[in-house]
């Protein structure tokens, strides 16, 4: 896991759907990522299960890219190092407030490739794809404690309210962000 240099975050990193052999990098990747940008934020012991868990999320990515084909699933590559990062979309969870009926329900990016603009186009292509889908506005749920909510709110999100999550039996505070037109923020 030796962090890669990237030369140019847009020419470098290419997009795509994820397929079912990606299950298995996306789960390392998932992993890797919630070890670093959680820890401090969700419970140690929860942080230090995770690499126990490899097979179990892979088996997981396996089920969701067979079983919701429709729920947009994008990774970002870049060469040597493949997939760094994705992004999965589809219907809001629970009941979402009206007009936000899409949801980008995780961005997950490895640090040594972030801030290079490909955590943006995660973000843009998933939501063109829930806009295809007929969705109009979209929401994010981020941990308020998460300083990375802020990324969220740089690209025009707004904030709708807070709600709980139970992460490792713990109740954490999550902000819940909404775009109102997805259109408008992300253009083609």
């Amino acid at each position: 896991m030796v962090p890669l240099e990237v030369s140019n975050s847009y020419g470098q990193a290419t997009y795509r759907r994820a397929v079912l052999p990606d299950a298995g990098r996306l789960a390392d990747v998932h992993i890797r990522v919630l070890m670093v940008a959680y820890r401090g934020i969700d419970p140690q012991e929860w942080l230090d299960s995770l690499p126990k868990q490899l097979g179990e999320r892979e088996e997981r990515w396996k089920y969701r890219l067979v079983n919701l084909p429709d729920d947009p699933v994008v990774v970002a590559e870049v060469e040597p190092a493949g997939i760094v990062g994705f992004a999965v979309g589809g219907r809001a969870r629970g009941e979402p407030p009206i007009g936000y009926e899409g949801e980008l329900i995780s961005l997950y990016l490895l640090p040594e490739h972030q801030r290079r603009g490909i955590g943006r186009e995660l973000v843009r292509r998933v939501a063109r794809s829930l806009l295809d889908s007929g969705y109009r506005g979209m929401l994010v749920r981020v941990l308020s404690a998460n300083p990375a909510r802020l990324f969220y709110e740089r690209l025009g999100a707004k904030s709708l309210g807070t709600d709980t999550v139970n992460i490792g039996g713990q109740e954490l505070e999550e902000t819940v962000y909404g775009w109102s037109n997805i259109d408008l923020y992300f253009p083609p």
